[in-house]
Order: structure tokens, then sequence, then C-alpha cells
């Protein structure tokens, strides 16, 4: 049973966040690229699916039971909105792009108190229609709403206070069919609370979202929370390049700028050829070419340029690059 919990992936994540951040003190001669890199799923899911599947399963409630229904229908809009959610998030993970990820809904009868996974028959069944060979499940969700208003003086006059909490509790796992495998299980527990004053009483519907309104975004949470999880997923960070120090530093720092790489790294080639140039500037040039190769996805001959700069010039910028692609690189072995 995998529970939220900081991994080691989100460690090297925040990490490289906060490299990021400190690798920034701009000048005019430093120039900042915005890129797009990959941050790995914490759990791990098949990577070789032609076509997944999420489904949402609902319990019915007890006919006749008002409360128990009224609780059903609260639970199934979650289920169905968590499903949903889950389906559209993972269109932006380049492991899912370009395919069509059905969403269905299940009604499970078992009475086990235990969320028990569904026997390989039934999931051949859930999968046939639309002959899936990984199916995402939300096996059980469960949303508890409570409230409250009271009045309270607030050294005026009279004054009021209401909240809605929506305590949440789901459970998700996938089946590999090409396996026969159950992975990537794991429990979200949450709370999400919504609170308000007035001069008048705070009710439900009214100043507070009403209860199916708050069950709706309870299942969108859990949805995108998951999807987080078992799909990698783009993170926007920056890097620095140099400017300055000589005609071709600045030529080329103007086609970097217009992402034309390959024509920067002809300029910063020419800094490097030429044997009257200074360290300093020599050392920015194969900084840049670390740079330059990183985007167009060459790691190695990025670090192996970042080795050649400190060769000639030490460079304050260059530990915290090394450690952003050493991270990176890192990371990118986890996909």
């Amino acid at each position: 049973m995998t529970t939220k919990t900081v991994s080691s992936i989100k460690l090297n994540v925040l990490l490289l966040v906060v490299l990021s951040l400190s690798f920034f003190s701009c000048t005019q001669n430093k120039k900042v690229v915005n890129i797009q890199t990959l941050r790995p799923s914490e759990l791990t899911i098949p990577k070789d699916f032609s076509q997944p599947i999420v489904v949402a399963s609902i319990y019915k409630g007890i006919e006749g039971d008002r409360e128990s229904m009224a609780q059903a229908a609260l639970d199934s809009t979650a289920a169905m909105e968590a499903a949903i959610v889950l389906a559209e998030s993972l269109y932006d993970s380049p492991w899912f792009q370009g395919l069509k990820i059905p969403v269905r809904s299940n009604y499970r009868d078992d009475s086990s108190r235990l969320i028990l996974p569904f026997k390989w028959s039934k999931v051949e069944e859930i999968c046939a229609k639309d002959n899936a060979d990984l199916l995402i499940s939300l096996e059980y969700i469960k949303i508890t709403p409570s409230s409250d208003s009271y009045s309270y003086w607030d050294g005026v006059t009279n004054a009021y206070y209401g909240y809605l909490s929506m305590n949440i509790y789901a459970y998700w796992r996938v089946y590999d069919l090409n396996r026969k495998k159950v992975v990537a299980d794991y429990l979200y527990r949450d709370t999400i609370t919504w609170e308000d004053y007035d001069y008048i009483n705070v009710r439900v519907g009214d100043q507070l979202p009403g209860f199916f309104s708050a069950s709706s975004y309870s299942g969108y949470v859990v949805g995108s929370e998951y999807a987080k999880l078992i799909a990698p997923s783009w993170m926007d960070e920056q890097r620095i390049y140099f400017g300055g120090g000589s005609k071709e530093m600045r030529a080329a720092a103007e086609l970097a700028s217009q992402n034309d790489w390959l024509g920067a790294a002809g300029y910063w080639q020419q800094v490097l050829n030429n044997q009257k140039v200074k360290p300093e500037i020599a050392a920015k040039a194969a900084f840049n070419m670390a740079v330059a190769n990183e985007m167009v996805g060459n790691f190695d001959v990025a670090l192996e340029w970042l080795n050649k700069s400190a060769e000639y010039y030490s460079i304050l910028e260059l530990p915290t690059y090394r450690k952003l692609l050493e991270l990176r690189i890192k990371l990118l072995e986890k996909l």
C-alpha cells in the first residue's frame, strides 16, 4: 500500500527547483532561457501499453434510506469527476499523448470491508469493449462532509462564521493486463475546507459551495493528484548563458535567443578557436556550448563541455549548473 509520502523522486525534483532558483543572479551579460524538463512519475506503471482505460467504481445506496442514497450520490459525483480529470490530465504526459482514454463507470456490490482488487475475469470484462490493456481503476472513494455555522461578536455587531469540510478517502489501482499484475496501489487521504465570514448566517450553497459542488471539486483533486504520480509530466525551468565579451559572443547570444542553438554554437566555436581569447571568455563560450547541447538533448556532451569550461577558467555559475545537469540525467534514468 502506498500513501502520500515524500519520495526520493519528489526530493530530487525539489532539489532541481531549488538549484534552478539559486542559478540566477543575472547581470547584463547573462541571458536567461526558459525550458521544460520531464519529471518522472513517482509510482511505476508499465510503459508498453497500447490502450489505457480509466474506470470509476461506484457503490449504490440503499433504496429507501435517504442518508445512504445521498452519500452514494456524493461519492458517485466525486468518483466520475476524479476519473474524467485523471484522463484529461494524462493527455499532457508524453506517455499518453495521441491516445484516446475512455472513461467508464462500474458498479461494485461486494460487501467486504477491505478494498479487494478485481478478479482478472472482471478486469478483462471491463477492458473488452475498448480493447484496453491497461486499466486505471478508482477502486473506492468516500466523501464525508461536515459543516457548521455560528454567530459571534466582532466588536461592533453580531457576525457569523461558517465552514464546509470534505473528508476524502480514495483508493487507486492499475491493472496491467499484459503481465496480469496489479501496480501503483495508492491510498489518497485529504480534507478540503471552505470557510467564510459574513453579517448574515453563513450557509452551504450560499456563501459556501453546495455539497455536490464541493464533492465534484474533491474528485478533481483526487484525479489530478494521482495523474501526477503515475505519469511523467513537464516542469518549467530556466538556464543561463553568457552574451558579452566579444562580438562573436553577442552574435551567438542573439541566435540563442531565437532558439537557433546550432547557429549560436558556430560562433562559440569561433571564440574557442581564437588562440588570443581571454580564458574567462573561452570558459563562458564552453559553458554556453554545454547549454546548447542540453537544449538539443546531448546531456553527456554537455557535461564534457562543462569540464572543458573549467579548464579555461573558474566560472562562478559552473558548479550549480553541473549539479542541475547531473540531477536531470539522474531523473531521466528513472523514466
